[in-house]
């Protein structure tokens, strides 16, 4: 029956052919040439909620009374496998989804309301190659165009040989475009680059006599690759003269590809590295504690966007070793035992083992094997295996001992993810658990599909487009299977040394970018970058504003009878180093403070102080502040009731010889609620001679209102975690028992706010 054209280009067993081979007889006509736009079978689906709440049902079966499998988010991808008809009379898909609570595969049905199919759209202009494939499973489908809806032309069966003159990508899948002769009829068409081998390129070939530097130079530029690509291309060429090299036009701009991938978390490097290594970026990294934020157990912290760009610029890497991050991850028959063996040398992988179900399982045959059947390359998986497990395979996660989960194993750790030890195992053992992988090949196994299935299959064949998604459409960015920046370069030189002979044909699938740097980007380590201020302080004297390490200027007004100064600071970073402290002897008027922070990469971050000297003593009898209402003292004004207006605070002091202003905690003239480190600032002639800084207590972060964010405050600061300067810490005596920010403080706070208690201004 030719209802078979709709179905993705995949094996057919020959059982099955034959028998409906003996149906088709009857209706081979009807079905032989269906017009592209039927329904294809195995296609892309998103669940849309634009007739739903925020989810929509999967059930059993195509009816609205069915049991329900799952929920499914708006926005989530499924596996169209087919239509039919509901018992409502509308139409339904039967979909293939993972469950979204225990990560199972569910089979089941949905309305076709709530599916929008994902039309097969081109990703890449077509690109010239002019090489020879063979087919490398039976019934492989070749359609009249690119995709799985493309109208079928015929089928070849493994060893078929094609003549590939084109390439091109449909939702992130290599498509060939293919021409040969099969029992006499002559097809030109496009087959899933999935199913064909390149045995070899005739523009690539190997008489180098007959092919001049510059004429392989002009073929990789018509390929597509820049001009900076093709020295490196032309020099690997010389030396390995059937490498095939294909240029992956992204479409993607440079600079965008950079910004996305250095999101927080997409990619990750060792807490050890040096930190000009580490993202800096908002949510990353605490400029005022020199902390990065941990991504991963305790090990990982984001990348910096520096160290990205230089691991996904391929002109970095296009050397005999490091290129093979690049190789096609598809399985290749010019894979072998030895290559396999090569490969996990020196590692648990190159053993036996006991299985859980009792019999023996040998790492590499299970690998080679494993491979074939799934289509991935057995070195990849032996490469990954290692990268994922270490050398010595000693993690909880394989052995089939943990606690809860004996007897269950997660070889390429699927689904393992926490900020501890114990969550990422956790976590990971429990998706074993759902896949039932309760053997360990089980685990090689279905984790080997996984891999064919959500990244090789998908147009991420290589191990760079696993790092680093620029070619899946669906996923861009976030469909990235691990998050170690370093993963396929390390990967991709351990699958190198696993080729003892590397003349034969590989093949080599290379990102190309728009708008490039006109050469390969470079990177230098240069330690740490943090150049802020921990403290600064001025002996006797409070800066206005209050200090914080991200605010650079500061003022200062002194009397006339002050004439020197001692100003102290120290840095976040130990690496830091700083300049600018000690005694200045100050001028009548103003004077300008410099105090410089400089970072161990060389980055500089200027303090300024403008001190104001008087021109002449202003002693207490000069002018005089008071109040009838509020307790002014020497530095601190307190007894203002929480919630006190501005204008009336200035109405209730008495100025004379001079007037007055009520400032923020930043300088700027406060016209709203009064609050803790408020100045009430002191002018004669117009100049600031003097400030006081308000009190409130109970209010220890300085809103003018006391609330559960205080005692939160209070609590971090009593546990370490923030510091508190002397006007917060003034305020935090909720009991004024004179003791600032103790456990009877919090208590009265917490009284306050239950009503139990009232707090003395």
């Amino acid at each position: 029956m030719k209802f078979l054209s709709n179905m993705s280009c995949r094996k057919i067993s020959k059982r099955l052919i034959i028998a409906l081979l003996i149906v088709g007889l009857i209706c081979t006509t009807m079905y032989f040439h269906q017009p592209s736009s039927v329904y294809a079978a195995e296609q892309i689906g998103v669940v849309t909620t634009k007739y739903a709440t925020s989810t929509v049902n999967v059930r059993k079966t195509a009816s609205t009374t069915a049991t329900i499998l799952c929920e499914l988010y708006g926005g989530t991808e499924v596996t169209v496998l087919s239509e039919t008809t509901g018992s409502d009379g509308n139409k339904w898909y039967q979909i293939s989804c993972t469950h979204p609570s225990n990560g199972t595969t569910v089979t089941g049905y949905m309305s076709a309301d709530y599916i929008k199919i994902q039309e097969n759209e081109n990703d890449d202009a077509e690109s010239a190659l002019v090489e020879t494939g063979t087919i490398n499973a039976n019934d492989v489908y070749v359609r009249e165009s690119a995709g799985t809806s493309g109208t079928y032309i015929l089928s070849l069966y493994k060893g078929d040989t094609v003549t590939i003159t084109g390439q091109t990508s449909v939702n992130g899948v290599i498509w060939y475009h293919v021409s040969g002769k099969k029992d006499g009829q002559t097809f030109d068409g496009y087959t899933c680059g999935t199913y064909i081998d390149i045995t070899s390129s005739s523009d690539n070939g190997s008489d180098d006599s007959e092919t001049s530097d510059s004429d392989y130079a002009a073929t990789l530029k018509k390929a597509g690759f820049p001009d900076s690509y093709i020295p490196y291309l032309t020099a690997l060429h010389a030396k390995y003269p059937n490498w095939v090299f294909q240029a992956v036009k992204t479409g993607l701009d440079w600079d965008t590809v950079i910004k996305n991938e250095s999101k927080k978390g997409v990619n990750v490097v060792s807490i050890g590295s040096d930190d000009s290594m580490k993202s800096t970026d908002s949510g990353c990294y605490d400029w005022t504690t020199n902390t990065y934020t941990i991504i991963d157990s305790s090990s990982w912290v984001t990348a910096s966007s520096g160290i990205i760009a230089y691991y996904m610029d391929p002109r970095n890497f296009l050397d005999a070793t490091n290129i093979f991050q690049f190789e096609a991850l598809s399985y290749s028959s010019s894979q072998t035992l030895n290559g396999v063996k090569a490969i996990v040398a020196n590692t648990f992988l190159a053993s036996s083992v006991k299985d859980a179900d009792g019999t023996t399982l040998n790492y590499p045959n299970a690998l080679l094997s494993i491979g074939k059947s799934t289509g991935v390359s057995p070195y990849h998986l032996a490469a990954r295996l290692i990268q994922e497990q270490g050398t010595k395979g000693t993690s909880s996660m394989i052995s089939g001992t943990y606690s809860g989960y004996v007897g269950y194993y997660n070889y390429f750790n699927y689904g393992a993810s926490g900020t501890t030890t114990t969550a990422v195992l956790v976590s990971g053992l429990k998706y074993a658990k759902n896949q039932g992988w309760n053997t360990r090949y089980k685990s090689i196994s279905g984790g080997a599909t996984l891999l064919g299935k959500n990244y090789i299959n998908r147009g991420q064949d290589t191990l760079y487009f696993e790092k680093f998604n620029v070619v899946y459409t669906a996923g861009l960015y976030s469909h990235q299977y691990m998050q170690n920046l370093t993963a396929a370069y390390s990967e991709g030189r351990k699958m190198a040394t696993a080729y003892t002979d590397k003349t034969q044909a590989f093949v080599f699938r290379i990102p190309v970018y728009n708008n490039m740097p006109s050469s390969a980007v470079t990177f230098t380590k240069t330690g740490n970058p943090n150049n802020y201020l921990k403290t600064l302080k001025v002996s006797g004297q409070s800066l206005t504003p209050s200090f914080a390490g991200a605010t650079t200027s500061y003022s200062l007004v002194v009397d006339n009878s002050v004439s020197s100064i001692t100003v102290s600071a120290t840095a976040v970073a130990s690496t830091s180093t700083v300049s600018g402290t000690g005694k200045y002897t100050l001028s009548v008027g103003t004077n300008k403070i410099s105090i410089k922070c400089k970072s161990q990469s060389g980055s500089t971050k200027t303090y300024t102080i403008t001190v104001v000297r008087s021109g002449t003593n202003n002693s207490d009898t000069d002018y005089t502040v008071s109040s009838s209402k509020y307790s002014i003292g020497s530095s601190y004004v307190t007894g203002i009731a929480v919630g006190t207006k501005a204008s009336t605070f200035v109405k209730n002091i008495s100025a004379t010889n001079c007037t007055v202003k009520l400032l923020t905690s930043s300088g700027s003239e406060n016209t709203g609620t009064v609050a803790t480190g408020n100045k009430l600032a002191v002018y004669v002639d117009g100049k600031q001679v003097k400030t006081y800084t308000v009190v409130i207590y109970g209010d220890i972060n300085g809103d003018g209102k006391i609330s559960v964010t205080d005692m939160a405050r209070l609590y971090r600061y009593m546990n370490g975690k923030v510091s508190l300067s002397a006007c917060y810490r003034a305020a935090a005596d909720a009991n004024r028992d004179g003791n600032e920010a103790k456990v009877t403080d919090m208590a009265r706070l917490y009284n306050y706010l239950n009503g139990k208690a009232s707090i003395k201004q």
